[in-house]
């Protein structure tokens, strides 16, 4: 079941994410974009859509009707389905094979800087394909389309395979430190593994319901007021408040939405209170540090001070050496016990630990050789893939400790810092333009697939699903998602046009890459020694925090609030973390854990009737072809 929904899933998030629903190409966001929260919409929407369902069934037919076990598999698949086809996944790949050959012209002198450069298995090179591509009203499965994408479209699926095996294992060998030592909580499942209970109980909630016609409410008029101006609507989506401070120093703050998103709401209530005040205090905390530093000129030296994304990355580093250094003995401990003889096979391991560790190194060895063979140096090929896989277990520590409801770290993944680190005049032209094919895995972080798979085996031990049965689901949900994926963009494109019909984000994606690619290269830089300082700020600051929380019961500050509140989402999403806090503060000081867990219902019927209402409007647009309310952005 899991592996039938996954094409249907592709195509609907293709369709919100990637696709317009006019019959126009529309210069703003469409939306909504599911993958950039930590727990995705379109997911929780089948979810429902299979749990009612389930519950019918089980009434006319018991012996028919799935088990929760059965229903979280498909969960977990449809997870890593969307995981793979994401708007910092998939969605940046595929513009980027076709944008080269699309785009080059004497005028930018793309072919003379790098277009020789760019291995032929990377990319799209035949004129007509590309064209009919950009352009669409063309049939997708024309031979000569299907042999130009055929084998840089297998090239990626192999890698993308391997990259997930990589952090399959790597789960597989920190697993029981963080689900059974440390008993970490995994707030981002406790939504859909309510809805799947056996027997509907969480849906006879009256606070859940009153939750839902809140949000389900607002989506619902905001909606209609898409189809009849006339009609009031409520302003709760993000506005950005900083062109009221023209005058400097305050116009230094930089983008400052405010909105009011009933689903961030509901899930930021599942958060600690000192997860949350550190969401919307550190978010409110760059904006000031950027003021301070306009106030005091710091800013006229560099027009990136005081380097925000830098600091982020430094703290994601600090978190995830944090994450290592508390697995040291157990992963050392699992290492022995796995080649001790009788010992190398435990009853609730998803795999061999032998096989995990081998997996591990030889998958890390194979996208650093498939990079190295692209003739990016091996140190750096290296280097990038440890900063890629620590940024990985940063944010599945994040996930699986407090359910951060977004991590993205946009311009903080090992292409921007190794050559702000070193400068882009140290590198030859093809080591850059090798490099730059690493932009559309680290473009941002919202949906890495490694903390749903660590969830997931969280579900099969809380549910008793077998989990070598779960690593299987996880195995053949990458494997189908992948193609699914390639071939959702693949048709979209090809029928309605990547310039013509879709949104203007997706070929921006390309020009993202590219531009930045021929200013390394047509103006390289200088190390940046201000960068490097705040990388080692970000992360000084984050394990002194962490020193704090340790050792004084009063601290206040979070050291993850501290990683993910400099990002692009958290930043659109920090007054409803402040609301929440609110409520839940409230709701503990006054009326104590009893009261909180009375108040659940509500704040998850806000999420689910936000997701459901607002996905739902995707659905009519889609049918009537027209543009529809897009409940986040």
């Amino acid at each position: 079941m899991g592996a039938l929904l996954l094409p249907v899933n592709a195509i609907w998030l293709a369709q919100m994410e990637v696709g317009t629903t006019g019959s126009a190409r529309t210069t703003q966001f469409t939306g909504p974009y599911p993958s950039t929260l930590s727990l995705f919409a379109n997911v929780v929407c089948f979810v429902l859509a299979l749990s009612v369902g389930n519950l019918l069934v089980r009434r006319a037919r018991p012996r028919w009707a799935l088990e929760q076990g059965e229903m979280l598999v498909v969960y977990v698949m449809l997870t890593i389905g969307t995981c793979v086809l994401s708007i910092d996944f998939l969605d940046v790949l595929v513009p980027m094979m076709g944008h080269a050959a699309r785009y080059s012209t004497p005028s930018n002198g793309w072919e003379d800087l790098f277009g020789k450069l760019i291995p032929s298995w990377f990319h799209v090179t035949d004129p007509e394909a590309i064209k009919a591509f950009y352009t669409g009203g063309a049939d997708p499965f024309t031979p000569r389309y299907l042999r130009a994408w055929a084998v840089p479209v297998a090239a990626w699926t192999g890698f993308i395979l391997v990259l997930l095996g990589v952090m399959l294992c790597l789960n597989v060998i920190l697993r029981a430190q963080w689900t059974q030592h440390e008993k970490l909580s995994y707030p981002i499942i406790q939504l859909p593994m309510d809805m799947t209970e056996t027997g509907g109980a969480f849906y006879r909630q009256r606070l859940l319901w009153a939750g839902f016609a809140v949000a389900g409410g607002v989506d619902l008029l905001n909606g209609l007021a898409v189809f009849y101006p006339s009609l009031p609507s409520l302003p709760i989506k993000a506005v950005d408040i900083s062109p009221f401070f023209p005058s400097k120093p305050w116009n230094a703050m930089g983008w400052t939405p405010i909105a009011f998103y009933p689903f961030a709401i509901g899930l930021g209530f599942l958060l600690p209170t000192d997860m949350l005040f550190s969401c919307w205090f550190f978010a409110l905390f760059w904006r000031f540090e950027r003021i301070a530093s306009s106030s005091f000129g710091w800013s006229d030296y560099s027009p990136q001070f005081p380097y925000v994304n830098e600091q982020s990355f430094g703290a994601y580093m600090a978190v995830a050496a944090l994450a290592a250094w508390g697995l040291r003995r157990h992963a050392a401990a699992v290492w022995r016990d796995a080649w001790r003889r009788g010992r190398a096979r435990q009853p609730d391991d998803p795999m061999d630990p032998r096989l995990a560790f081998a997996g591990a190194f030889l998958g890390f060895a194979a996208v650093c050789a498939y990079f190295w063979y692209a003739r990016l140096p091996l140190w750096m090929a290296v280097t990038a893939f440890l900063i890629y896989f620590a940024i990985a277990l940063a944010c599945t520590r994040m996930r699986a400790e407090l359910g951060a409801p977004a991590h993205d770290l946009h311009n903080g993944g090992p292409d921007y810092i190794l050559t702000a680190v070193f400068g882009s005049r140290m590198f030859t032209p093809q080591t850059l333009t090798t490099l730059t094919w690493f932009y559309w895995f680290n473009r941002a972080y919202r949906s890495l697939a490694m903390p749903c798979q660590l969830e997931a085996f969280k579900i099969g031990e809380r549910k008793r699903v077998s989990l070598r049965g779960m690593t299987i689901a996880l195995v053949v949900a990458a494997v189908v998602g992948t193609i699914c994926g390639f071939a959702a963009i693949y048709v979209l494109a090809y029928r309605f046009g990547a310039e013509a019909r879709m949104a203007t984000h997706f070929p921006y994606f390309g020009w993202e890459a590219y531009n930045r690619l021929t200013a390394w290269i047509a103006s390289p830089r200088d190390q940046d020694f201000p960068a490097v300082i705040a990388v080692a700020v970000g992360a000084i600051g984050t394990y002194a925090f962490h020193l704090a929380r340790m050792r004084l019961s009063w601290w206040p500050f979070h050291p993850l609030g501290l990683a993910i509140s400099g990002s692009f989402t958290m930043s659109t999403l920090w007054v409803t973390m402040l609301i929440a806090w609110v409520c839940k503060a409230t709701v503990l000081r006054y009326g104590g854990l009893r009261s909180y867990r009375a108040a659940m219902p509500f704040f998850l019927g806000l999420l689910l009737g936000d997701y459901t209402v607002g996905c739902g409007w995707t659905l009519v647009g889609w049918a009537l072809s027209t543009n529809v309310y897009s409940f986040y952005f």
